[in-house]
């Protein structure tokens, strides 16, 4: 097994990104106070940057444009207008929150996935394998908006994270907590942390920009009306798609700025209002890549479990700039890989020396994790400059090819005869 590198890469796109907000974010350093020296790294070794976290966005009026005709600003000159939220900072500790009142809500079904097409099928395969994997590989969230103001996203088996792992937050907070399985421990994640916490598994901050927001007419999804917008900045573009739903209170605007924040957005653009729900956002990157995070099922609560809505709940503990170890992440077992073709192939006559005498090496030589994909189905989670052993494949012609969570930077789709090795990454990161 390799060992971890511990300089740090950015991947293209995320550098143009940073290029193009650099005077942005020199102008903003001007305007606030040094920060504080960085902590010593923690047990689990975020990178150097964990520490380098945006300034504390200050959620001003914003001013109502054309393109911002989408959701009118409401008026707030009357008295009692509650304060803007604040920023969560990596180092805070939360006042624990006791027990909630009962309200109502939505409880949510989504689903995150990439948009190009899949390769084409050798003969070979099984489309029903195929189908069956596909499905239980998705990247799934489970999601509970309550009127109170709290937002509760759950993520399925395909995130690298342990079991029971949630993302939450409140409306009198920018950022998010996540909250570690079990519940006796969050970590604070202030904006612009949660992409790469989500794709990389460290809390590194990614700047934050206001972006342009455009009117792009109506829609229907789900059998609701909708309202589209386009969100575009460094990072890319947002067909945004929302229904105004009263029931989720507040809660629909912090699902908004999770939407949103995976794509570089500040979480006070005007494209989140209260009782507005998101429920399709399709991303295209710098690279040209689409991701799509689709609501596929919307369930109206009369009332919704409050012992899932603490944030953070009473019992849990801080834990700055640390995260659950993620795990060596094999999707699949070895039979269900075995089901992905219906029949062997003769072994090739001229074997790679470096292949295993069964399976598939996959070697991830990058400086980020990547997921291995085998015909289209993400089967592996790697670290970064780690290598895994995919074994249960027939042997046979297989397409693989390499991707990060979101989809904005893939390796080349290859066809590889196994027995085979596949690395991925410059030899000169390795260390």
């Amino acid at each position: 097994m390799l060992q971890p590198a511990r300089a740090i890469f950015l991947p293209g796109w995320l550098r143009g990104a940073l290029l193009s907000l650099a005077p942005l974010a020199l102008y903003a350093a001007c305007e606030t106070r040094r920060p504080e020296p960085a902590p010593a790294a923690s047990a689990n070794e975020p990178s150097p940057n964990a520490s380098v976290l945006p300034a504390p966005l200050a959620p001003g009026a914003t001013k109502t444009t054309a393109r911002d005709l989408t959701h009118p600003t409401p008026d707030s000159s009357s008295a009692g207008v509650p304060e803007p939220p604040r920023p969560i900072r990596e180092d805070d500790t939360l006042p624990p929150e006791g027990e909630l009142r009962a309200a109502p809500g939505l409880s949510l079904e989504a689903r995150l996935r990439w948009l190009d097409p899949p390769p084409a099928r050798s003969p070979e395969a099984n489309a029903d394998g195929l189908a069956r994997a596909r499905d239980k590989t998705g990247f799934e969230l489970a999601i509970d908006l309550s009127s109170l103001g709290r937002l509760r996203v759950g993520l399925s088996r395909a995130f690298p994270f342990p079991s029971g792992t949630e993302l939450r937050a409140r409306d009198d907070r920018f950022g998010h907590v996540l909250l570690w399985p079990g519940q006796a421990n969050y970590t604070p994640l202030p904006p612009g942390t949660l992409r790469a916490v989500l794709d990389e598994t460290r809390v590194d901050a990614t700047p934050l920009s206001e972006p342009v927001v455009a009117a792009a007419g109506s829609g229907n999804l789900i059998g609701i009306a909708t309202q589209r917008q386009r969100i575009e900045n460094g990072l890319g573009r947002v067909e945004l798609e929302q229904a105004v739903a009263p029931s989720a209170g507040s809660a629909g605007a912090l699902l908004c700025r999770f939407v949103l924040e995976l794509a570089g957005v500040a979480p006070h653009s005007a494209a989140c209002r209260p009782e507005w729900v998101p429920l399709r956002a399709e991303y295209t990157w710098a690279s040209g890549a689409r991701l799509e995070l689709e609501v596929t099922k919307l369930t109206r609560r009369a009332e919704l479990p409050t012992e899932g809505l603490a944030v953070p709940p009473s019992s849990a503990v801080p834990r700055r700039a640390e995260l659950p170890v993620p795990p060596f992440l094999a999707l699949l077992e070895e039979r269900e890989l075995g089901e992905l073709h219906s029949r062997a192939l003769p072994p090739p006559d001229k074997p790679d020396p470096s292949a295993p005498k069964l399976g598939l090496i996959f070697q991830n030589r990058t400086d980020l994790p990547r997921y291995l994909l085998i015909d289209g189905v993400p089967v592996v989670w790697l670290r970064a400059d780690a290598e895994w052993l995919v074994t249960g494949l027939k042997t046979g012609r297989y397409t693989v090819q390499t991707r990060d969570l979101f989809g904005a930077e893939a390796s080349p789709p290859k066809v590889l005869e196994l027995p085979a090795r596949f690395n991925v990454g410059d030899e000169a990161q390795l260390r």
